[in-house]
């Protein structure tokens, strides 16, 4: 199949382009190098938000199905640089997705997120309403309505996947915003210590991405699968404490933690079920949560230190993360 992926330079896209390619499909990414810089395929630098730069490539390339993974997936300082959310969100989707439709594509992909669900009672599954709490989880919720109502229309195939809490080899470190086990194995290399917002007993399920991404292809490559939205990721919750110390652990360095005041709006107990995504795409858990973060741990020392990047936040008060303004 001819496959366009969105955000291919990302963390979990040039896995997914990558994998697409050994299974034999040709592949065409975009991205705009924001917030990754990895290549596994053929790539455009381009700013999905400019609809007018989109028509001559992917009417040349002519995909058959469009993977969507290029956000802000910044949940937390969504609501400090909301513009900057929801053009790299809504709009940016809006614009691929209808140059897609114009040059033949019959099969979307969407990547969301848990945070979909908003501050509803866990393990969240996918029967429950969409609810989100923050301006990210909203964007997310729009982009996936919007699929829904343009198939109605345009009678193209669809899935959602709504991934959560994903970390492994070539995620970004410089993110101060986003990533917590990078952030944290960042932390540490760099001798600062790790900060975690609130008590530490918030609750969270992580997925290790070579867990994940055989469900990913499957999601494109099976038409099987059509017109759902699954859930894909860690079956067991482990408190933010608890991942601090593994994380330490595996990197084999012990930082000092600091508390710091919650972060306005966040979800403290935040887990999905994983029964669909086992029954529809034989999810797997082939790796444990240790070994997950000990591939990164080694992969990151070996990477080594990195300087933080994130831009400054279009809106600052007294809510802000200190973290985030320092």
């Amino acid at each position: 199949m001819r496959i366009l992926v969105t955000g291919s330079a990302g963390f979990v896209g040039s896995w997914i382009a990558q994998a697409l390619i050994e299974n034999g499909h040709k592949v065409l990414g975009i991205d705009d190098f924001s917030g990754g810089e990895n290549s596994a395929c053929d790539q455009l630098t381009l700013d999905l938000r400019n609809r007018r730069d989109l028509d001559i490539p992917i009417q040349f390339f002519k995909p058959e199905v469009l993977v969507h993974l290029a956000a802000n997936a910044r949940e937390g300082a969504s609501q400090f640089q909301p513009w900057e959310v929801v053009s790299r969100n809504v709009s940016a989707y809006a614009s691929v997705l209808e140059a897609s439709l114009q040059a033949g594509v019959s099969r979307v992909v969407l990547f969301s997120s848990m945070a979909v669900y908003g501050d509803q009672t866990p393990p969240f599954d996918e029967t429950l309403p969409l609810k989100p709490v923050d301006v990210y989880g909203t964007c997310k919720a729009s982009m996936e309505r919007m699929t829904e109502i343009l198939s109605l229309v345009h009678g193209f195939q669809w899935v959602v996947l709504r991934p959560h809490n994903v970390f492994g080899e070539r995620q970004s470190m410089t993110d101060r915003y986003r990533n917590v086990v990078a952030i944290f194995m960042n932390r540490i290399l760099r001798g600062e210590p790790i900060y975690i917002y609130g008590d530490g007993s918030q609750e969270r399920a992580f997925s290790y991405i070579k867990n994940s991404l055989p469900c990913y292809v499957r999601a494109i490559e099976d038409t099987g699968v059509n017109k759902e939205a699954i859930n894909i990721g860690g079956r067991v919750p482990i408190t933010v404490k608890k991942l601090a110390e593994l994380v330490m652990e595996q990197m084999g360095i012990e930082a000092k933690i600091i508390y710091l005041p919650d972060r306005p709006l966040e979800v403290k107990y935040a887990y999905a079920t994983t029964e669909k995504s086992e029954r529809l795409l034989n999810y797997v858990e082939q790796y444990s949560l240790e070994s997950g973060i000990a591939s990164m741990a080694s992969w990151a020392k070996k990477a080594g230190l990195r300087e933080w990047k994130s831009e400054p936040l279009a809106l600052v008060n007294e809510l802000t993360p200190k973290t985030w303004v320092e």
